[in-house]
């Protein structure tokens, strides 16, 4: 510091990992920060109506070795398992059993640290002798290099392996406003923060420009969805990570006579046989041929929104009167969307499973031909009608009222004659409303945990495949967020 005007800071870290080869184990990473107090500068030292402002800027590198198991940079070896286990690599020679040993995972010697570099430019602003304060920051996130299991080739003989793939960037404004007033027996706070988002892969490895399946688990079964649900993200270089990817529906065919004309059309491009939409009837969800050559196919599937909302924001109001207080506080989000796996297995009569009323009550029917929604009831969906498309890729915003509270603290005077110095007597609620249009049960699902063969989200457990960046979004029939109402007491010696 040098005048109690100018800060500056610095250091340098060496950081080591046993996650990489010897000669890539070691990492460094410097940081640094300037800040101005302009607020002690003569010019502004006789402007009463700001009491404070300070400008800083900051840049920092750190490293990550997560996103990857141990020792991936080494060939390793599994036996399968013992005699016993299906899933042994043995062999029986001269009718004895001979342990074997198969390759676990494909080395990457190559593999090293993940580097986020990190830029913060912003400003410290108070008026009103302190009463109202104001901070601004510009903050973006570059990570080079970041560590990912990625889909291989069949012709490996394995699913993922372990890359440097890329570069991500994330950038955003940050805004927090502060408010105090305090009169007599009445004060308050009013506490405003919004942030943005915009997230971009900036980069890839091996000329590639695209990611897919980056929901898979590390055994390639992603969530344990089956089908065209396999499928449902597309990483693309200028786009954000994770971007829902699938069909745009154009309703429901209504009459044969529909479909014939669109099959004709297919049948003059490409000859007999051929259809616009393999296996679809009337009561079928109708889709659009994207690149007109006649055909709906997986080339026409089209980006669908990102699950990583675009602003974030919180309000914070609180209060106290006498011996009464309360607060406030909301939060919400905003410009993302929600892939509702959920409500496509709900809309699908395929096996012994539940579908949702309200697909039953207004399913098409043959003589019910304004229906452009809700497809017909069939368990033999040859058209693949609750595949990924933006029928179920539905706004993710809200807001939601996440916090209430109301107290009363006791007159110090009834307290006096006891080791008390104060009671405190309040009541809560969390979650009491939430304003959203998500027909889901709750837009606040988070990202899906994956576990075991038979059902891959859900709670976390000590054998918990590896969750990845892919499956954010996705509506798995998360349980909601419950309401809670608390009585409680507050007693201070």
């Amino acid at each position: 510091m040098f005048k109690n005007k100018y800060l500056i800071t610095g250091t340098v870290r060496r950081d080591g990992s046993s996650r990489f080869a010897p000669e890539n184990q070691y990492g460094v990473f410097p940081s640094g920060s300037i800040a101005w107090r302009v607020k002690q500068e003569s010019f502004l030292q006789d402007v009463k109506a700001i009491t404070d402002l300070k400008i800083r800027a900051s840049y920092g590198e750190v490293g990550n070795q997560e996103g990857i198991d141990l020792f991936q940079y080494l060939a390793q070896y599994s036996t399968g398992g013992p005699q016993i286990d299906f899933g042994n690599f043995g062999y029986p020679f001269g009718g004895a059993y001979q342990p074997g040993l198969q390759l676990a995972a494909l080395p990457n010697p190559d593999l090293k640290w993940e580097t986020s570099k990190m830029l913060d430019i912003g400003f410290d602003m108070s008026f009103l002798n302190r009463a109202l304060t104001l901070t601004v920051d510009y903050w973006r996130k570059e990570s080079e290099d970041f560590l990912l299991n990625i889909p291989v080739p069949a012709q490996t003989g394995f699913t993922t392996a372990a890359r440097n793939v890329g570069s991500i960037r994330n950038s955003g404004i940050e805004i927090a406003i502060d408010y105090r007033k305090s009169k007599k027996d009445f004060s308050y706070g009013i506490n405003l923060n919004l942030s943005t988002l915009n997230n971009e892969l900036l980069s890839l490895i091996d000329d590639l420009t695209t990611l897919s399946g980056l929901q898979l688990s590390n055994d390639g079964e992603g969530l344990g969805f089956g089908g065209s649900w396999r499928e449902y993200s597309l990483t693309r270089i200028g786009g954000p990570v994770g971007e829902f990817y699938g069909y745009k529906s154009a309703g429901i065919f209504q009459t044969q006579g529909e479909i014939d004309a669109l099959n004709a059309a297919a049948v003059a491009k490409y000859g007999p046989g051929a259809t616009y939409q393999s296996g679809a009837v009337p009561g079928d969800r109708k889709f659009v041929d994207i690149n007109g050559d006649a055909q709906v196919t997986a080339d026409d599937r089209v980006s669908l929104g990102r699950p990583i909302p675009k602003i974030f924001g919180g309000l914070n109001l609180d209060g106290a009167y006498k011996s009464f207080d309360f607060n406030v506080f909301f939060y919400g989000v905003a410009g993302n969307k929600i892939l509702n796996y959920q409500r496509a297995r709900l809309e699908s009569f395929g096996g012994l499973s539940n579908i949702s009323e309200d697909f039953y009550n207004n399913r098409w029917t043959p003589g019910k031909t304004g229906e452009n929604r809700y497809t017909r009831v069939t368990n033999e969906d040859l058209n693949d009608n609750t595949r990924p498309s933006d029928v179920y890729a539905e706004d993710g915003g809200y807001l939601r009222l996440r916090n209430v509270q109301i107290g009363y603290s006791l007159p110090s005077h009834l307290l006096s004659k006891y080791a008390v110095t104060r009671i405190r007597l309040y009541v809560s609620a969390q979650n009491l409303f939430t304003i959203t249009g998500y027909s889901g049960l709750d837009p606040e699902i988070g990202l899906p945990q994956q576990y075991d063969p038979a059902k891959r989200y859900g709670p976390a457990g000590s054998t918990d495949l590896r969750r990845s960046v892919g499956s954010s979004g996705v509506d798995v029939g998360n349980y909601p967020s419950s309401k809670f109402y608390t009585f409680g007491l507050n007693v201070t010696f």
